[in-house]
């Protein structure tokens, strides 16, 4: 699904990192730290062979601090679509794709995402920034946070996996129509939201085998990957925003992120569900606004 922006976008559709290119041996040095930092389960195979991945991604806004934006497991760019064009007002948001469905399955994880992500930042020419994940893309900024604090001022995390999450494990190998209704019924509080249209392309995305493979990979590998241990040591200024009806981690993981994170700060919005920069763009712009001039970024 493409992006509509009223916005210009600055580097719209733009790949980069020149997929398949050897990296510079200090690059690969510490891409390869960084990974050994997440622990098992981080060798994606970009990695491992030296190679570049390739980055798709699209830039929005003329001026201020470029904010990362990742994207959940069943979610696509085109999430930020709505919240984009509000957040392009005070900053320079960044819409990266996972290639989820095009990854090979070591590079799928969600250590190796996050990886991903540092090496996408590092070829834009950024050694600190901004992040903002919603659900497995707060997973991904938390574990690159753990593992290159220096490279994170400032992380926005929306209704983030890395605790406890009602999961799609039980995926079955052919989920129909039926299915893809059901799981986004349980994603969002206003069922308007729950378009056949978006049902129809999920589901279309979700027919080979290969692709079902692919996302119960990641929905276990975020699972497994639970962060209650680590999460104190998280010395990074956080903003969590949560919808008070998300079903799929629910008040009390917001409230333990809250808890445990120990520059949190707790923002929430009644009859919302696990996405609410879809369901609340406005709300989400600006608090993200208010936070980032908090952390003097604006």
């Amino acid at each position: 699904m493409s992006i509509q922006s009223t916005k210009p976008s600055r580097k719209g559709g733009e790949e980069r990192g020149d997929g398949g290119t050897p990296i510079s041996e200090g690059l690969l040095r510490d891409l390869r730290q960084s990974a050994d930092r997440m622990g098992g389960g981080c060798e994606p195979l970009w990695l491992k062979e030296g190679r570049w991945p390739n980055f798709s991604y699209e830039e929005f806004g003329e001026s201020g601090p470029r904010l990362i934006l990742l994207h959940g497991l069943f979610g696509a760019a085109s999430n930020w679509n709505s919240v984009i064009p509000l957040l392009a007002e005070f900053c320079r948001p960044i819409n990266l794709r996972f290639p989820l469905l095009q990854l090979h399955s070591s590079e799928a994880r969600v250590k190796a995402l996050a990886v991903y992500t540092e090496a996408f930042i590092r070829t834009i020419g950024e050694d600190r920034v901004l992040l903002c994940g919603n659900s497995l893309g707060g997973h991904v900024a938390l574990r690159m946070a753990l593992a290159r604090p220096s490279m994170v001022r400032a992380m926005v995390l929306a209704a983030s996996s890395g605790l406890y999450e009602h999961s799609v494990e039980a995926l079955p190998l052919r989920p129909n129509a039926t299915f893809v209704r059901t799981h986004m019924a349980k994603v969002f509080f206003d069922q308007r939201f729950v378009t056949e249209e978006a049902i129809q392309e999920i589901a279309d995305i979700l027919k080979p085998k290969g692709n079902v493979l692919k996302m119960i990979q990641s929905a276990r590998s975020a699972k497994k990957d639970n962060l209650q241990a680590l999460l104190p040591t998280v010395q990074i200024p956080s903003l969590l925003l949560w919808g008070t009806d998300d079903n799929v981690t629910t008040m009390e993981v917001a409230h333990l992120f809250d808890q445990l994170l120990p520059q949190s700060t707790l923002r929430v919005i009644k009859d919302c569900g696990h996405a609410p920069m879809i369901e609340h763009p406005e709300w989400f712009a600006e608090e993200v606004r208010q936070f980032l001039r908090q952390q003097g970024a604006l």
